[in-house]
């Protein structure tokens, strides 16, 4: 069976989690949780977002930041491919998105004059359908439903989806904890964890546009459940295996 970056057909037997998320929050779902390491270049807290320094591509095929190579390497490396990036991310916009991608079954969004050289190798590589947006947080702003649709809370990924032919479903922004931030995004704050479940970081009745959300969901025949009470927090998404 062909592994799809994001959209798991089971449970996954791996989580891996920002190293300062509750795991709690996964027990239910049984899997093993491997946390993932700080960027130290990063500021807090971002630094421990796993979407801002890991990308599963496909397959058993990883990449991650270039100063975290020896880290998931000696981690994963024994079971996966890990390839170093060529990017060491910086602190200030744009040189922190390097790792930033939304794979989206065959579609790859993302701000592509930023993306990390060896992501566009693949990519090019594997022929893979490339939505170039201006939002350089991509994987921040994309909440993946299955290989055609999508969630997210930016105009510009909603548009440039629709051109695309993604279903995609915009809603409000502002509701999404992010310590130290004004708001985080939905992409963050949600993860698949199975073909027919996604799962959120939060309540997600407690989202304004949560009615909008259960409907789109329940079109394609997926349930939102929420994996802790109050508010949806952005804790970097997380990559399961």
């Amino acid at each position: 069976m062909s592994i799809i970056p994001n959209l798991p057909e089971k449970n996954p037997e791996i989580f891996i989690i920002n190293k300062f998320a509750e795991e709690k929050m996964f027990k239910s779902i049984g899997a093993r949780i491997i946390k993932g390491e700080t960027v130290k270049n990063l500021t807090a807290p971002t630094n421990t977002h796993i979407d801002m320094q890991l990308v599963h591509l496909g397959e058993n095929i990883f990449v991650c930041e270039k100063t975290l190579f020896p880290y998931y390497k000696k981690l994963l490396g024994t079971r996966f491919n890990i390839v170093c990036g060529s990017s060491a991310l910086k602190s200030h916009y744009p040189d922190d998105i390097a790792y930033n991608i939304a794979r989206v079954g065959r579609f790859v969004i993302h701000n592509f004059k930023y993306t990390d050289a060896v992501i566009k190798k693949y990519i090019s590589d594997n022929n893979l359908e490339c939505v170039n947006v201006s939002q350089g947080y991509a994987k921040c702003n994309v909440c993946v439903v299955d290989e055609m649709s999508v969630i997210t809370e930016d105009k510009g990924i909603f548009d440039a989806c629709i051109k695309c032919g993604i279903d995609a479903l915009l809603i409000s922004g502002g509701y999404v904890l992010l310590k130290g931030y004004k708001n985080g995004f939905i992409g963050g704050a949600s993860v698949k964890v199975n073909k027919n479940t996604l799962a959120f970081f939060g309540d997600i009745k407690l989202h304004p546009d949560y009615a909008k959300i259960e409907n789109f969901l329940k079109k394609r025949n997926i349930s939102a459940v929420s994996l802790k009470n109050g508010n949806l927090e952005d804790i970097g998404s997380a990559i399961v295996i």
